[in-house]
């Protein structure tokens, strides 16, 4: 959603030149690329005039770098693995010429085509390979492109701080050129990044988005303003202004649809099935008491109408050939049914989801592979060579069965390397990612102390008479749902889970990295807990409550066992923190005298007064009521 480049094909010498099909190719080439209103609806009929002209012009010079890296462009919307094959070709040619200038648009073109097919690492290297040429050149479009793509790339790596680095740079130099229409990209993509950074920053990224926004109003240019007013309605979706996020989307849709260009509208329709959905389901508290004055059938009539614009979304997805977007439109079309209460249709598209982000990891890691089958290859080449020179005299035999040895040496490695990552994202799916490198270094033992730590222990109230009677595969699957849900809020919070106990989870703020605010973090984790669960029903309809209890203090943690390991804490106040959840209130969350001198009061509580706990004697705690005092 981030990138919008655009790659004129340049001029060079026009004037210059005597040949009058070359000087028609390239004033063709210009109207086409700079033409504002040339939309992706005639995407197919511009690759296909562009193809046309390639095969009229047969000479290897700078017009067909032109048409090479054009047409690699103009296929990143349509089928950008096509695209690569153009680019790589430009690349060739304009290496072949020295013809620098070319080289760097042919890198920026394949760059993309790259990105849009998923291979990051490839990206990253052509662009920084074009922003290296661009400033040894002091080509300060070819600074602005590479950078503002480079921006792009990062922030779908989900490195915001690099990607705002490269987007602020590419700004400066649109600003400095004057290039409104450069400007305008720029501050658009600036204005995702801060909505799609960890902690996202709505204001600032309204405040850039309705920049950009002016810009390609006062440009007239259609499909900047179609893509700035979707970006407005997915900020205003995300913050909970559903009826004003549709309305702008429904009334910019018309025009998304005229322009045709099949990314956005992919975007579109999800961005409103989104909305809808959200609309229809949405229970937190600041939209609890708006959203219940909804009937039962406008909440069916918005789920509907997201089922429709998600499946939009999933054809359109698949036309461009966009498995990441994919998954996240067959996730929520998985979510829409659940709320329709379609089990049936809920598990069908949660399986597509699963199945295709498999696929997709599957064809990355295919990349990866091949990238190093392709080293080893050039290693063993390289090795045969060398043998073939020292010892002519040798047999064809012995050759073949050396180059036989080398090429299997080869597959052990790369099984080698498959098997040691797989062993890799096994342990970090197991521990933190800190304690999973240390254990890699072979640390032994780790134990840490931290002195400001907070345990939050969370059990579903009488979950034993509520599963005695049940199907086993019913109890297990209420609770993976459950934990799911838990795991999505510890994330969000910044907890690490430590393990759940039959139906109790547990989890800990402020380590394996010390936080100044983890007993913060870990209040507001037990309270949107609680709000969460106060509705919450199981995929079978049964609602289940709650108790919630908090400690804080000093804990050690660290790593036990030999074959399977496990990341554990111990201290007085895991034991605390238990007591408090399982002596607590059903529906609240019980904390101690310890976690309300740390919290300063920041929440709003109520004493409980002394209670006798087990091994404690007589304790005061107090019940976090919310947020705000």
């Amino acid at each position: 959603m981030i990138i919008f480049a655009s790659l004129h094909v340049f001029t060079y010498s026009f004037f210059m030149k005597k040949n009058i099909l070359r000087w028609i190719i390239v004033l063709i080439c210009l109207v086409m690329a700079g033409t504002a209103g040339y939309s992706a609806k005639q995407g197919k009929e511009k690759v296909d005039s562009l193809l046309k002209m390639l095969a009229k012009h047969t000479a290897g010079d700078t017009i067909k770098i032109a048409l090479y890296r054009e047409i690699a462009f103009e296929y990143y919307g349509i089928d950008p693995k096509i695209g690569i094959g153009y680019g790589e070709k430009g690349i060739d040619l304009a290496t072949k010429l020295e013809y620098r200038k070319g080289l760097i648009y042919c890198l920026i073109s394949t760059g993309v085509c790259y990105w849009a097919s998923s291979n990051l690492p490839k990206a990253l290297e052509l662009l920084l390979k074009a922003l290296k040429i661009s400033e040894e050149d002091g080509n300060k479009t070819g600074i602005s492109k590479a950078s503002a793509n480079l921006g792009s790339v990062y922030a779908d790596m989900e490195n915001y701080p690099k990607a705002l680095e490269y987007y602020f740079k590419a700004l400066k130099i649109s600003q400095e050129m004057g290039d409104k229409r450069g400007v305008a990209r720029k501050l658009g993509n600036i204005g995702t990044i801060y909505k799609e950074q960890k902690k996202p920053d709505y204001q600032k990224a309204l405040e850039y988005f309705f920049k950009a926004l002016n810009y390609y109003e006062e440009l007239g240019e259609k499909r900047g303003i179609i893509v700035m007013k979707e970006n407005i309605g997915w900020v205003l979706s995300d913050q909970g202004q559903y009826q004003q996020a549709i309305q702008l989307l429904n009334k910019a849709l018309p025009v998304v649809e005229e322009i045709g260009e099949p990314r956005w509208k992919m975007y579109y329709y999800g961005t409103l099935g989104e909305a809808h959905y959200k609309m229809a389901t949405d229970s937190s508290k600041k939209n609890r008491e708006s959203l219940n004055q909804l009937s039962r059938s406008d909440k069916e009539k918005y789920l509907n109408r997201a089922l429709g614009y998600l499946s939009k979304a999933v054809e359109t997805g698949k036309e461009i050939k966009a498995p990441k977007q994919m998954i996240n439109w067959y996730t929520d079309i998985s979510y829409v049914y659940k709320a329709l209460g379609n089990w049936e249709g809920a598990y069908a598209y949660l399986n597509l989801s699963h199945h295709l982000n498999d696929s997709v990891f599957t064809e990355e890691s295919k990349i990866k592979i091949a990238n190093l089958d392709a080293k080893r290859e050039t290693e063993v080449k390289q090795k045969e060579i060398e043998l073939q020179n020292v010892r002519l005299e040798k047999a064809t035999t012995q050759r073949i069965a050396l180059a036989g040895a080398l090429i299997g040496l080869a597959v052990i490695l790369i099984l080698i390397y498959r098997s040691r990552r797989k062993s890799e994202l096994l342990l970090r799916s197991m521990l933190p990612a800190k304690i999973a490198r240390r254990l890699k270094k072979k640390e032994k033992p780790i134990a840490d102390l931290f002195e400001n730590a907070a345990v939050v222990f969370v059990d579903i109230v009488d979950f034993t008479g509520f599963s005695k009677d049940q199907d086993p595969r019913m109890v297990v699957e209420v609770l993976t749902d459950f934990f799911r849900s838990m795991d999505a809020l510890a994330d969000k919070f910044g907890m690490e889970k430590i393990k759940t106990i039959g139906d109790c989870y547990m989890a800990v703020s402020g380590l394996p990295e010390p936080t100044p605010d983890s007993i913060e973090k870990a209040a507001r984790f037990a309270l949107e807990c609680r709000e969460m669960m106060k509705d919450y029903k199981t995929r079978y309809g049964q609602p289940i409550r709650v108790r919630i209890g908090i400690d804080a203090g000093k804990v050690i943690a660290g790593v036990i066992g030999e074959i399977r390991f496990s990341y554990d804490l111990w201290g007085d106040i895991v034991n605390t923190a238990s007591r408090m959840e399982s002596m607590g209130v059903v529906g609240e969350v019980q904390v101690t005298e310890s976690v309300i001198n740390r919290l300063h009061g920041m929440f709003a509580t109520k004493e409980r007064g002394e209670i006798e706990v087990k091994g404690k004697g007589k304790m005061k705690t107090w019940l976090l009521l919310g947020n705000d005092l």
